[in-house]
Parts: structure tokens; C-alpha cells; sequence
């Protein structure tokens, strides 16, 4: 599923779950996930997130919500951020809000088991669970092989990372196989 963005050598970056409880689920300001990997890999192309639905994402329970197109921005894909709450927002800072256009945005409503992929330079966030239902999702971050991960980066020393499929190209130093 990740081939068409990452290719045929997939590395795993790392999987974690998120979930947001009924009525308390903190909203996700907007943001790239290429800010987060700024500096800990040498390019930014090709890295992709699978955001699996492990309860029914709606609007109301804070499903994610993208800016299409905001990806093509450029190489860099940074925007400018600032600080925010972080006791109300998952993150201590997000994309500065005149950077936005939220009446583009468009929201991924997921039934459990459904995924949506997205690039690491897409712009997305999601508002907090103000519903009844839980939100969780199970979320997973590949990278093409031919990008070299910096395993010790200031911030995160020592980051693991594992060869999901293929052969790697750049050189990096896997902690195993873990099949996708």
C-alpha cells in the first residue's frame, strides 16, 4: 500500500497509538510531519504515514483533517509555527493559523479498519473529541531506504528504525526485519 510513495525498499520509522477519549481528546494543532523529522534524515521525499482506524474517526470525535495539496509546497515543507496550550493541543506549537485555509480542509472519516496514507509535507491536524465515542488510530511511518536516517540526532539518540522491506541503499543500520 505504501510502495506507490515510499518505493519498493521500505523502512519502518516507528508505529504508535493515538487515542483521543470521549469528551477529553486533545485536538492536534496543524502541522507537517516533515518539521518533526527536520534534520534526522536527508531527505524528506518518499516519507509516508499510515493512519490506521482502530474506532470510527468522525468529525465529532477529532478524525484527522488535511490541506490537500499543501505537500507540493517545496522540498523543505516547513511552515512557520508557534507556540500554543499544550494542556489542550497533543503538540506545543502549530502552524501559525493566517498560514491556513481551513475552509479547504478536508476531513478523513474512517470506519475501524479503513487507513488513509499521507506525505510527510501534507498539512493536517485534528479538533478534539467533543462526542460520546473514543477515537483511537494505530499509526505507522515509512521512509524509502535510499534516504539515510541520522540514529543520532540531538533529539532522539539512538532512534531505532527497522527494515520493512526490500534492501536498504543508504547505509542504515536496521534493528531487524519486521514484515508489512
Amino acid at each position: 500500500m505504501t510502495e506507490p510513495v515510499v518505493g519498493p525498499n521500505i523502512g519502518l520509522w516507528a508505529s504508535h497509538l493515538i487515542r483521543k477519549p470521549p469528551h477529553t481528546g486533545k485536538a492536534t494543532p496543524w502541522h507537517e510531519d516533515s518539521a518533526y523529522w527536520n534534520g534526522r534524515v536527508s531527505t524528506l521525499v518518499g516519507i509516508c504515514t499510515v493512519w490506521l482506524a482502530i474506532d470510527e474517526a468522525t468529525p465529532e470525535n477529532g478524525c484527522m483533517r488535511v490541506i490537500p495539496g499543501s505537500h507540493t509546497g517545496g522540498a523543505a515543507g516547513f511552515s512557520e509555527y508557534e507556540l500554543v496550550d499544550n494542556t489542550k493541543n497533543i503538540f506545543g506549537t502549530q502552524i501559525k493559523p493566517e498560514m491556513i485555509d481551513e475552509e479547504k480542509a478536508v476531513y478523513f472519516a474512517l470506519q475501524p479498519n479503513e487507513c488513509s496514507l499521507h506525505e510527510a509535507r501534507l498539512i493536517h491536524g485534528a479538533r478534539a473529541n467533543t462526542s460520546e465515542k473514543r477515537r483511537a488510530g494505530y499509526t505507522m511511518r515509512y521512509f524509502p531506504t535510499s534516504s539515510k536516517v541520522f540514529r543520532d540526532h540531538k533529539d532522539f539518540p539512538n532512534h531505532k528504525i527497522w527494515l520493512a522491506r526490500g534492501k536498504d541503499i543508504a547505509g542504515n543500520v536496521y534493528e531487524g526485519a519486521c514484515p508489512i
